[in-house]
């Protein structure tokens, strides 16, 4: 299989097995973004799974008896049809019998396409934990970010993968709302996150890399991004606002100045104690958040 671009998966699976399903992200429009820029999306045909699969069988041999948990690898592999997951799925079972869990990246628009019929179809096949892109619970911070979807959508397609039993992990980015708006942003995802009940939340924190027109608006003025101190003060009150007890929280992305993660129930005042903390002594002038070289 010759795979175009970058394999892109949550650090949370890292020892997760990766298989390429399809390339590039249907969407490819976030102003944030540049991981799949000049990689159109493509499904991979089932021939080109399955050689995958068979190549994988031929090296690691009855290894792959062990193998419980698939991560299928693309911007949003839930694009795809429920048939042509469900096709996906009786291959990867074919060559790792024991597969328990298909996880996968998906974005909002990729649940609404889905009747409640086909996620339960999904969900019976073993699909769980979708990684969903939420980054905050405003509206128009949303519509600037060009999400191509609002808090609103995934709000309701998120209480339609709980009702199927599709259980989904969020991912949240500080500093969307810009200079100023951190608090209301923070108190707006908190409240969106305990209703859609998820069961691990991903912080990262905004930053504009070379190439995006997050960064070009940057530049020109058009977006004032927060200050750090901010970032902090923002993640501080939306974990402060959390009524999640049973939820991994992880903030430990390489963007985020404070690393911190653990289970709500346990972990969540020391968390806080640990922000307030770099509260009191951050240091502005150490961290670059605007033309970045790299990608999220």
């Amino acid at each position: 299989m010759t795979y175009n671009g970058t394999i892109y998966r949550p650090p949370v699976e890292a020892n997760t097995f990766l298989l390429p399903v399809t390339e590039g992200c249907t969407h490819n429009s976030c102003t944030f973004c540049n991981m799949y820029q000049d990689i159109p999306f493509r499904m991979l045909s089932l021939s080109e799974v399955e050689e995958y699969l068979q190549e994988v069988e031929k090296i690691y041999g009855r290894y792959c008896e062990k193998i419980q948990r698939v991560y299928l690898v693309g911007a949003d592999p839930f694009a795809l049809s429920a048939d042509r997951l469900l096709e996906r799925i009786r291959l990867i079972k074919k060559y790792l019998p024991n597969t328990k869990v298909i996880t996968m990246y998906a974005r909002t628009d990729n649940i609404a396409s889905k009747s409640d019929e086909d996620l339960k179809r999904l969900q019976e096949a073993g699909v769980d934990d979708l990684y969903i892109g939420v980054e905050c619970g405003l509206n128009d911070v949303l519509e600037n970010l060009n999400k191509g979807y609002s808090a609103d959508d995934t709000r309701e397609q998120c209480l339609r993968l709980n009702a199927a039993g599709i259980g989904h992990c969020d991912l949240l980015m500080l500093g969307t709302a810009g200079k100023g708006r951190g608090l209301e942003c923070a108190r707006a995802s908190a409240k969106l996150e305990n209703e859609i009940q998820p069961r691990k939340i991903l912080i990262n924190t905004m930053s504009a890399f070379v190439g995006t027109e997050l960064d070009e608006e940057i530049k020109a003025g058009a977006f004032l991004p927060a200050s750090e101190k901010e970032n902090l003060e923002e993640e501080r009150e939306f974990l402060a606002g959390l009524d999640l007890p049973d939820c991994y929280f992880w903030a430990l992305h390489p963007l985020d100045s404070v690393k911190i993660d653990g289970i709500l129930r346990e972990e969540k005042q020391q968390m806080l104690d640990a922000l307030t903390r770099s509260i009191e002594h951050v240091n502005e002038s150490r961290i670059n958040r605007t033309s970045r070289v790299g990608t999220l």
